[in-house]
């Protein structure tokens, strides 16, 4: 009977053991929150991890060393063979006392965590000077060896994104969400330069002497919110003017453009790290940007938006978006169509490719690797990519079809 109860107890603890590291400490801080008062008990001893491993590991090294004694003890006393019976005790308690408990422990840990709780609690409570001691010894030799390193652990990004990429294989994450993640994570290693999404060729200034009528002929063609100001021509932009500003010139067309305009703008380098930007923009309330080059001449426009879409890797649209420029038109495993401002890493990203980013955005690469402007219609091959070029407006590529071949197209 003694030998029966103290296999069940090395059972015991052994699945205790594993249910409460495995325990989900997420739902148990939900549950918490509904002041469920089982779930603040676990969450006050899973948050001491050491302490609960430690008093475990001594009541089950406890039972583990009366048990071969005992049994011993009982074969000698009935005649039998203690060899055997401690290959039998051996096999018994690695079957029963530990794969067993510990696979049914993995399988429902939540569970078995919440039952087996006022048990370890109270085993915790008596062996709770043995457990100061041992973690006190354990302490100092950890410091002795760690030579005063840093000993606390972390995850690192990598470790991170592996595990996103196991939880969307296992169905916790859909592929939107596991790239909004992964977003986020790469978004500390971005520059500017990765984020914006309008060169200066795209660019839709307004003259600082416009008059009211140029300046809402201009707005109602183009449908953006911000405009910037210039004075002789892109690369001496003194100003953002709103949309809304109209409004209030419409009421006192003796008023000047710049009058109504933000005089302020900002100005941040192409290769400024964009989380430093980021928080700029936000301490400053500025919702637009003008990058510069190393020369001070304007490279392009960054928007608060470009920034929002870069870090959780999908677009945002607004009213004022139009439709035919979205930057990515279709996207199935084996094929999408986008435009030639969609950059490498988010094509990379969400068509699961390995185009070399020594380019910004896709039609960059392109004309790299073709070496002339394509017209439409136009083909060419990459690796395992086929790249059919649908529409060019002025030497710009519009739209772009890139399909995955296969071993038989190849």
């Amino acid at each position: 009977m003694a030998i029966a109860l103290l296999l069940c107890a090395s059972a015991f603890f052994s699945g205790s053991e594993t249910a409460l590291t495995a325990a989900n400490r997420t739902k148990a801080q939900t549950r918490a929150e509904n002041n469920d008062r089982k779930s603040e008990k676990l969450l006050k001893t899973l948050s001491k991890p050491d302490h609960f491993i430690t008093g475990i590991l001594i009541s089950n090294n406890v039972v583990n060393i009366i048990l071969p004694t005992l049994v011993t003890m009982v074969a000698i006393d009935l005649g039998f063979n203690v060899g055997v019976a401690t290959a039998i005790l051996t096999i018994t308690l690695i079957v029963f006392s530990e794969v067993l408990p510990k696979s049914i422990a993995a399988t429902y840990p939540d569970r078995i965590a919440y039952t087996v709780l006022p048990v370890i609690r109270f085993v915790l409570w008596l062996l709770t000077p043995f457990i100061y001691l041992l973690s006190k010894i354990t302490r100092y030799v950890i410091k002795a060896l760690s030579k005063d390193e840093d000993v606390t652990s972390s995850i690192s990004k990598e470790e991170l994104r592996t595990m996103v990429d196991i939880a969307q294989t296992e169905g916790a994450f859909a592929q939107g969400e596991s790239h909004r993640i992964k977003g986020v994570l790469d978004f500390y290693n971005l520059n500017v330069r990765d984020a914006m999404k309008t060169p200066r060729v795209e660019i839709v200034g307004i003259p600082q002497d416009a008059s009211y009528e140029h300046a809402r002929d201009m707005i109602l063609a183009n449908r953006f919110t911000r405009y910037p100001i210039y004075r002789d021509d892109m690369d001496s932009i003194i100003g953002v003017f709103h949309s809304k500003g109209l409004i209030y010139w419409s009421v006192d067309f003796d008023q000047e453009l710049t009058q109504l305009s933000d005089m302020s703008p900002m100005f941040v380098h192409e290769f400024q790290p964009i989380e430093q930007v980021f928080r700029q923009m936000s301490k400053e309330q500025k919702h637009l940007a003008i990058v510069l080059d190393e020369y001070g001449g304007t490279v392009g426009l960054l928007s608060h938006e470009d920034i929002i879409e870069t870090m959780i890797g999908q677009e945002i649209e607004d009213e004022t978006d139009l439709g035919n420029d979205r930057l990515i038109e279709r996207l199935t495993d084996t094929t999408i169509i986008c435009n030639g401002k969609l950059t490498l890493r988010r094509l990379n990203t969400v068509f699961h490719t390995a185009i070399p980013e020594k380019e910004d955005v896709l039609a960059a690469f392109i004309l790299d690797e073709l070496e002339y402007i394509p017209m439409e219609g136009d083909t060419f091959e990459y690796e395992n990519l086929h790249f059919t070029i649908l529409t060019v407006e002025d030497a710009t590529l519009k739209r772009i079809e890139i399909e995955k071949m296969t071993a038989e197209d190849t």
